[in-house]
C-alpha cells in the first residue's frame, strides 16, 4: 500500500504501526494501528488491511478501518 499522500496530508505524522500478519496462500491480513494529527484534529485508530495473492503477486488490497465516521472526519 502507498502512504504517501497520508504523509503529506499530516505533515508527516501519520505512522501505521504494523501489529500482525496472517497469511495462506490466497490472502494476507495485516492488522495496522495508525495514529496521525492533522489540522487539530487526531487519529488513533486500528486498521485491517486485506490483500489477494495469485501467483505469488498482490492482486486487490482492501483496508477496513475501526471507526468510519471518525476516520472520514479526520480526513475531510
Amino acid at each position: 500500500m502507498r502512504f504517501g499522500r497520508e504523509f503529506e496530508l499530516t505533515g508527516g505524522t501519520y505512522r501505521p504501526q504494523l501489529q500482525n500478519v496472517l497469511a495462506n496462500d490466497d490472502n494476507t491480513v495485516a492488522l495496522l494501528h495508525v495514529t496521525a494529527s492533522r489540522e487539530g484534529k487526531q487519529l488513533d485508530m486500528d486498521n485491517v488491511i486485506v490483500f489477494r495473492i495469485a501467483d505469488g503477486v498482490i492482486t486487490e488490497g482492501r483496508v477496513f478501518v475501526a471507526d468510519p465516521p471518525a476516520y472520514d472526519e479526520f480526513w475531510s
